[in-house]
């Protein structure tokens, strides 16, 4: 005799019932028969359900012979008496009893000669209260989630939606608690279980398994894992069809930082992020990095251009991380580096403090932040920056020198050329990070870190797909009715259109003067509409319709200034030359095709079609519910199509799992993630000063409180700690 545990899928048995069969059917009785042992089951545990009693397997008898179960006995779940436990007396609080030793049962025997189970003895008296009707959705036999229900709960989740409301919810949509038949503690279990098994193998199978279904998703996605020949994995890069795309369009400035706090391994999230055509941010790629070395940002940079089919942008932005200037020196020798100068600034507010009532103070303050913004000249930054040396000593000192050496990279009057679009500082980057922790936080496993950033993507996209329905949806307001406003119009996206038009206006004030040949001096008129403010000069050829500004907004932004529109308009050029129309930022920015490394045509949302296919599906199944609902006919009508119709697609998905395989990586060896360095300065954020202030303050609110508590309990503090009572005061060590 031999004990046997089943653990068959009850939903599938549950189908093959007839239910328009009489409900006396479904009430066991002596001589009943049953095909198979998970049929006799169904019918006991519906009759446990609805007579509002729980139930259990029993054990079974085996033969000797076939190895065929012969006899199996099912009872009630009070059935049978708990067994001592040794280690009662040390429990403080003991279990409730919860059996009592019920005789309800109902026992089947195998007929050979028909080959089905026979029921040979029940047993309906019970020694104990039976469960109310509208209690009987607690009996543990009768909670049950099924697989639809598993799928709607980990969207809940992956939507960011509370297991709270989302049992809420999914209540709702079946007419309550009762009618959704399990409770809050199975959806939180179901959920748990879920993310158990997600990363039942480790942290590493669990993203290598995510990078083959997007791979699968997704022919255009790209992913790169440094891997030691111990099987860590170090640093990650990733890239999909979206990223890709925009990068070909966009790709000319990138902005990169690192942020922390995203994810249960503590790795930094490495984004490369720019402006799209919308002046709107775009991501071009992540990476995961556990460490911030030189060697590691040097494979993140190559595998993020190897994504990219080896194109450098113009100019990347970054902060003043110095592992990552040696790695961008060695490897995008030729790409312009600029840097932060929002935390330049900050930095400047730590080492040239400002003294109160203090003018030297106040004058220091003005000509750095000149020397940042304003000043166009090298000479006037060198004249400023010269008084800033002799004005300020020790630490501060240091660090002028410190940022002169890398003034290429950060002072206006060096970075005036460059081909920024604007952009001075990783407040971008600093931005998208900020979404991200809006729905990341250091609790997150790998498999819901990548959940949670696809999210954040998608709201990305949906975010530019909605500016691109208004920009087709809108007409740009015109201040000045010209001709040159109108074709600007038609051509650029409304964001850069108000930022031309705003330059017309400009030119439109402007002063201009004819020098030599074909030179202009263009300034802005004084109060007194005679004597020009500070001039640019501008060089006009008109054979080959070139203009260039000593200003040069369009080598750095992409429009011409208000400088050369002057000249055009004195010139009576009333478009605007072709040349000086940058494709990404016209309206026609995402028009052409765009191929990735393999040559493969890039499909930006390669799930679009399955998602409306659903979404399709969906609606017709809501109709058909909404309109059969009441009448029983039509019903079970329904409901028999319907189950027949997913035995079809159940077989055909076995059949098509079977021959495609599952995808699921096997390494040879087993992979894990590398361990932080806990003791790399670097791999840890610094915390602000609001930060330290707060936890400052937290920490004398403590201190405060337990001096009080102590007084009223009539206890010393000191005395606790001498004795050797460290509790109260075990966080202050580290603050």
């Amino acid at each position: 005799m031999e004990e046997q545990e089943d653990d068959l899928d009850m939903e599938e048995y549950e189908d093959d019932l007839d239910m328009e069969e009489h409900e006396d059917d479904f009430v066991p009785r002596l001589g009943m028969e049953f095909e198979t042992l998970d049929e006799a089951w169904l019918v006991w545990n519906d009759y446990g359900g609805r007579n509002g009693f729980g139930v259990r397997k029993g054990k079974g008898n085996k033969s000797r012979t076939d190895d065929v179960i012969v006899s199996k006995w099912f009872f009630c779940n009070c059935e049978g008496k708990r067994e001592i436990d040794k280690r009662d007396n040390l429990t403080k609080k003991s279990r409730a009893e919860t059996r009592t030793g019920c005789r309800a049962r109902l026992v089947l025997r195998l007929d050979r000669e028909i080959h089905k189970y026979k029921v040979v003895e029940f047993v309906k008296e019970h020694n104990h209260p039976l469960q109310p009707p509208e209690a009987r959705y607690l009996i543990p036999s009768q909670r049950k989630i099924p697989e639809i229900a598993c799928f709607d709960i980990q969207v809940a989740a992956s939507s960011g939606i509370s297991p709270k409301d989302a049992h809420e919810l999914h209540s709702r949509q079946h007419g309550g608690i009762r009618g959704l038949g399990y409770t809050m503690v199975d959806h939180r279990n179901c959920l748990r279980n879920q993310r158990k098994q997600a990363m039942q193998y480790g942290a590493a199978i669990a993203m290598t398994k995510y990078f083959s279904k997007r791979s699968i998703e997704d022919p255009s996605f790209k992913h790169f894992e440094d891997t030691s020949e111990e099987g860590e994995i170090s640093n990650v890069v990733w890239t999909d069809a979206k990223m890709i795309a925009s990068y070909v369009r966009f790709g000319d400035v990138v902005v990169f930082d690192t942020t922390f706090g995203t994810n249960k391994e503590k790795w930094a999230v490495g984004t490369f992020v720019g402006f799209n055509h919308l002046r709107e941010i775009v991501v071009f790629g992540a990476a995961l990095m556990c460490d911030q070395k030189i060697e590691s940002f040097e494979w993140v940079f190559t595998k993020f251009l190897e994504a990219h089919g080896d194109k450098k942008p113009i100019t990347i932005f970054t902060d003043q991380d110095a592992a990552i200037g040696h790695a961008l020196e060695e490897i995008m020798p030729d790409t312009r580096h600029g840097l932060c100068t929002w935390h330049i600034n900050q930095n400047r507010l730590k080492h040239l403090p400002k003294k109160k009532n203090d003018e030297i103070s106040k004058v220091v303050a003005s000509k750095f932040y000149d020397c940042l913004y304003r000043y166009d000249e090298e000479k006037e930054f060198n004249d400023a920056f010269s008084f800033l040396m002799e004005n300020v000593n020790g630490k501060g000192k240091k660090w002028l020198k410190f940022i002169y050496k890398r003034k290429e990279k950060w002072a206006y009057c060096f970075m005036k050329d460059a081909h920024t679009l604007g952009i001075r500082s990783t407040q971008m980057s600093e931005s998208f990070n900020s979404d991200l922790k809006d729905y990341l936080n250091c609790k997150l496993d790998v498999c819901r870190f990548m959940e949670q950033f696809d999210r954040v993507l998608s709201q990305k996209c949906e975010k530019e797909v909605v500016s691109e329905f208004e920009v087709r949806q809108k007409t740009p307001r015109l201040v000045f009715k010209i001709p040159i406003l109108r074709v600007a119009s038609d051509l650029y996206t409304p964001k850069m259109f108000e930022l031309f038009q705003a330059e017309v206006e400009l030119s439109m004030e402007a002063h201009i003067e004819c020098q030599e040949g074909n030179t202009y001096t263009v300034g802005k008129c004084g109060v007194d509409n005679e004597t020009p403010c500070k001039s640019k000069q501008v060089v006009w050829t008109r054979e080959d319709q070139i203009i260039s500004c000593s200003c040069k907004k369009f080598e750095r932004v992409g429009i011409l200034c208000w400088h050369a529109l002057k000249v055009l308009d004195r010139e009576d050029i009333k478009v605007i030359p072709p040349r000086y129309i940058l494709n990404r930022w016209t309206r026609a920015a995402k028009v052409d095709t765009v191929v990735d490394v393999e040559g493969r045509r890039i499909i930006e949302d390669p799930m679009l079609d399955v998602r409306n296919r659903n979404a399709d599906y969906f609606r017709i199944l809501t109709e058909i519910c909404g309109k059969v609902g009441q009448n029983e006919e039509l019903a079970h009508l329904v409901r028999n199509r319907l189950l027949e119709l997913r035995r079809e697609c159940n077989e055909k998905c076995e059949n098509l799992a079977t021959t495609s395989g599952d995808g699921n990586p096997t390494p040879e060896h087993p992979l894990h993630l590398k361990k932080k360095n806990d003791g790399d300065r670097r791999s840890k954020r610094k915390p602000s000063c609001i930060e330290k202030k707060t936890r400052a303050k937290k920490s004398k609110d403590k201190t405060i409180s337990i001096s009080q508590d102590s007084l009223r309990s009539g206890t010393n503090p000191t005395q606790d700690i001498s004795e050797g009572n460290f509790g109260c005061f075990s966080d202050l060590e580290s603050i």
